[in-house]
């Protein structure tokens, strides 16, 4: 088995004390296709940003790629961090800038050129439907297809995992499904999918890996 992230025994205390995760401990294996579930306030976005590493747990252990988030130094863990793409519920987009640019924030940290910016780019664009958008302003966009843009900017950086907070969150059933349906297709190319959500029709009968949360504790893995 190729596990790609160990969570063990992590817990994030928020002062005064609010225990946001509690002693959580999970074994993500490349390649798989996980929802994390769990009602409003039961840990799911907390659980994201540690994995990705815009947070530090008060106590246990991260690995990603065998490496230990608590032996890196802060730059390290942002190179780490290059690895993952991270989807949010509100988008994150600039909404003055185009599709192009926003596209292309995901790859300036990355330091490729400009030919191989822009090869990146025209092809992520193509297979999320996107091409004849590029260059519109994100606020003239649909909140479906602003999603498929923060999908894009995540999958323009050939990334090892996607991480999606409520991906679906502000969007109409029709859209869920359609964003759904590109992350399954983005890990049958071998792309590993984190995929919170609280809405139980988008996980029921599609045989993939449900971890259930609840005030911060693991309640079911199935």
């Amino acid at each position: 088995m190729n596990v790609l992230i160990t969570l063990e025994k992590v817990s994030k205390v928020y002062p005064p004390y609010i225990k946001a995760l509690d002693e959580v401990s999970l074994k993500i294996t490349r390649g798989e296709f996980v929802f994390i579930t769990g009602s409003s306030g039961a840990g799911k976005t907390t659980l994201l940003n540690l994995i990705f590493g815009l947070e530090r747990p008060s106590s246990g252990r991260i690995s990603f790629m065998d490496l230990e988030y608590h032996n890196l130094k802060r730059k390290d863990l942002a190179k780490l961090r290059r690895k993952m793409g991270f989807v949010f519920q509100d988008f994150k987009l600039l909404s003055e800038k185009t599709v192009y640019e926003n596209v292309y924030l995901g790859l300036e940290v990355l330091g490729i050129s400009e030919k191989e910016a822009r090869k990146r780019i025209d092809s992520v664009l193509s297979r999320l439907g996107l091409v004849g958008r590029k260059n519109l302003k994100i606020k003239a966009l649909s909140g479906g297809e602003k999603q498929r843009v923060a999908i894009a900017r995540a999958v323009v950086r050939e990334p090892e995992l996607i991480l999606a907070d409520e991906p679906t969150g502000n969007l109409d059933p029709q859209a869920s499904r359609e964003i759904l349906e590109i992350m399954e297709e983005l890990n049958a190319e071998g792309i590993t999918i984190l995929f919170a959500t609280h809405d139980e029709s988008l996980y029921q009968n599609r045989h993939r890996k449900v971890v259930h949360l609840d005030k911060g504790r693991i309640i079911t893995k199935q």
